[in-house]
Parts: C-alpha cells; structure tokens; sequence
C-alpha cells in the first residue's frame, strides 16, 4: 500500500512591492471577483482537495489590505524582497511537507479534482522531482494559459532550487516551475501526465494574463454558480460559445 504523503498548496500573489514591475499575477490576484477577494476564492477552491493538507498565502510585499482582511483556512506568508521559489520553499519549511503545490493567483478556477490527479501521480513517484500535466499538441507550456491546475515539486528539490537561485538565468516571477527545474544546474526527474483529453485543445484559457482573460472570467462566473466551476462545466461553456473559443485561441497564440 502506498503511504499517505504530506502535502501543502501555496497561492502565490507574486511582486506586490515593485509597482514598475508589477507581474500579471500579482496584478490580477488582487482584484475581486462578483464581490469576493479573488485570492480568498482560489484558497476555498484548493481548500476541496482531498490531499492538500495546508494552504498558504504568500507573496512579496502582500499589501496591508490583503494581510488584514482573513482568508479562512490559510495561513498568509508575507516575504519582502523575496523571489517566488524563496516563499514557495519557506512554506515547505514552515508546514514541514513533503510536496508544494505551486498555485500561481490568477488561477480563479484551480480545479481540486485535477490537483489531486496530480499528487497521485506524485505519491506513485516519489522519486521525481517534479510532477504536471501536458498537452500532447502544445506541451507543457500551454498549461500556464489553461491555468486549471498547478504545479507540483518536492520539498526537497525545491530547497535544491533556492539554492542556486543565482545561478538560474531564467528567473522572472510569473515563470512556471518547469523553467525553473529545466534552467537549475544539476540534474532533476521531472514527470509529465497527459492532461485530460476534453482539456488537450488550444482554444481554452482560464488564467488570467490580460484584460480580456479577466473579461472572460467575469462572463463565466456570472455564468455559473462558484459551486459548479469544475472543469467540465468550464470546458463546455467554453466550448459551446464559438466566438468567446476563437478569441482564447487568438490569445495562446
């Protein structure tokens, strides 16, 4: 029989210090969605997974706002001057996980269901390094603009990589824990998973990366109730709308 594994999920709200470089997440995680703080509904959504243990909140320079108004069931790590991979391994080391789930903010629709597939798939293979899904026509790369899931490392792996922080010259924030593992000097098992076939198109995005991403999720959101946001439903509103597909497909280039 296969152990339990321990396993936290980290919201990362990104650079909210630097206004001149502010990154498209941290810019999106902190707006609102129909009246709700859209971090505070990402955390409710991840907060369904069967195997998430903990869930944090962290970023750079969390604003006051966001640091006084209470996400229920998450703990807030606020890192001034920090890098991304830096807060993602001090929640390994506060919650004392074995594996991190990387949520990146603008992920209003994070699906728990397909996290869970993901930390299965790394309870199978605890010798890897990385675990995340793939499209069998744009690779792992058009996972960050599906934006349904995360990413999922190992504690251990991502200490590896704070490390050698220096040492990374693909180092911007709203990079995807991909770059990072295949930039890292050394060498590192990463596992990739076909993403389900109904998800495997280039017509559907769900993070939010501009302006129209952010339109498109407010017309779904009024759309559905929160409680009925699962991918599939998801999926086939996008799917059934042929002008709003052809405009996501336009945006994943």
């Amino acid at each position: 029989m296969v152990r339990s594994l321990r396993a936290v999920a980290v919201i990362d709200l990104g650079d909210c210090e630097n206004s001149s470089t502010t990154s498209c997440v941290s810019r999106y995680a902190q707006r609102r969605l129909n009246g709700q703080p859209l971090v505070r509904r990402i955390a409710g959504r991840i907060s369904e997974s069967q195997m998430v243990r903990d869930v944090y909140v962290s970023g750079a320079g969390i604003p006051t706002r966001v640091l006084t108004s209470g996400i229920p069931g998450a703990e807030l790590l606020n890192m001034p001057h920090s890098h991304v991979l830096e807060r993602l391994a001090a929640a390994a080391d506060r919650s004392e996980a074995e594996w991190v789930v990387y949520l990146p903010g603008n992920r209003p629709f994070v699906d728990p269901v397909l996290v869970d597939r993901l930390l299965v798939e790394a309870q199978r293979h605890s010798e890897c390094d990385f675990v995340g899904f793939f499209s069998t026509g744009g690779g792992w790369q058009r996972m960050q603009h599906l934006g349904l899931a995360g990413e999922i490392c190992h504690a251990d792996s991502l200490r590896r990589l704070r490390r050698n922080l220096d040492r990374l010259t693909y180092c911007e924030e709203d990079a995807c824990l991909a770059s990072y593992f295949q930039d890292a000097p050394g060498a590192f098992q990463m596992r990739f998973i076909p993403v389900p076939a109904e998800l495997d198109r280039a017509d559907l995005r769900f993070a939010v990366q501009t302006e129209q991403d952010w339109d498109d999720v407010q017309l779904l959101s009024d759309t559905i109730d929160a409680e009925e946001t699962h991918w599939q439903r998801l999926a086939n509103l996008v799917l059934t709308n042929s002008g709003l597909r052809e405009s996501m497909q336009v945006r994943n280039g």
